[in-house]
């Protein structure tokens, strides 16, 4: 390269780089580089030649700059907040980056990463997130419970990934279809985008929940926020069955049947009433026990 083409390369500026922010270039400022521009505040790396900052991660460096369609700040002085996989976002078709690196289904990508998820404010300063209402996480990239968030303290907060290979969470299955994108591990090879996202409660027990022998097909904490409780459970002493012998019974929600010596729940014995809210029988006259479970033998029936 001859003198005088090396000198133009130093003085002319060169063509923007996509999402980069190129600054009014004056000949000092090019050869100095960076020392003009707080030197990238500590948060970047000066590029002399092109005259701008390249950002490191949090402050807006490439990856977040195609994300985002802009960098937040000339000089990296004003952080990101963390991104995930938008809640909303429009899609677009395969092999472009419209949709901000997004995953969808075979014709077009979805849910593209967004700063706080498209649920948030991103606090300039901090570079945190303010989530909205129902949405929480770094990123607010994962629902909320119901029960103030915390299941009433009756349950556990699981996201349906996790839930989707539980034996005790309902609806409860011995069928469950290991090959289902659900168990997969890693998001980002799935169209699976909310399996870490969406989340419920597993309600709490004092006995064990599923299809095997001696599990209960129902847990004592109950309800999508887990506030109810379930009374004592009995045979109906008035009866020759055993209502609870859960034997070959579907269980609640229709996924899955109950093994030899499998539980059903009965409230009350069906001999009363239960208050759902306390846990405790009101039985019905000429029964009595915690579950209702007794006959008084000196009852009229």
């Amino acid at each position: 390269m001859t003198p005088l083409i090396l000198l133009l390369a130093l003085l002319l500026p060169p063509p923007a780089s996509p999402n980069a922010q190129v600054f009014p270039s004056t000949a000092t400022a090019t050869i100095y580089g960076c020392n003009q521009l707080n030197d990238c505040s500590g948060h970047g790396a000066c590029r002399s030649l092109k005259n701008e900052c390249e950002c490191t991660r949090g402050y807006g460096d490439a990856q977040e700059a195609e994300w985002m369609g802009y960098r937040p700040s000339y000089d990296c002085s004003v952080p990101t907040c963390p991104f995930g996989y938008s809640w909303g976002g429009l899609p677009a078709p395969n092999g472009t980056h419209a949709a901000g690196g997004g995953i969808g289904g075979s014709t077009g990508r979805a849910h593209p990463k967004a700063e706080c998820s498209d649920r948030g404010h991103c606090d300039r300063e901090t570079g945190t997130c303010v989530c909205l209402p129902n949405f929480r996480g770094g990123a607010c990239d994962y629902s909320v419970c119901p029960g103030k968030g915390d299941c009433s303290g009756h349950g556990k907060c699981l996201p349906m990934q996790v839930m989707a290979q539980m034996d005790n969470a309902l609806p409860l299955s011995k069928n469950q279809n290991t090959t289902s994108a659900y168990f997969q591990p890693d998001p980002e090879f799935t169209k699976t985008w909310d399996q870490y996202k969406m989340q419920g409660c597993v309600c709490d027990s004092s006995w064990a929940v599923g299809l095997e022998r001696d599990e209960r097909q129902e847990p004592e904490w109950f309800g999508p926020d887990c506030s109810l409780k379930r009374c004592p459970s009995g045979d109906n002493p008035d009866t020759a069955a055993d209502e609870t012998d859960c034997t070959d019974v579907l269980a609640p929600g229709g996924r899955g049947r109950g093994r030899a010596g499998n539980k059903c729940h009965v409230d009350c014995s069906g001999k009363g009433k239960c208050d759902f809210k306390s846990g405790t029988c009101m039985c019905f006259p000429g029964h009595y026990g915690p579950a209702c479970e007794l006959r008084d033998a000196l009852a009229a029936f």
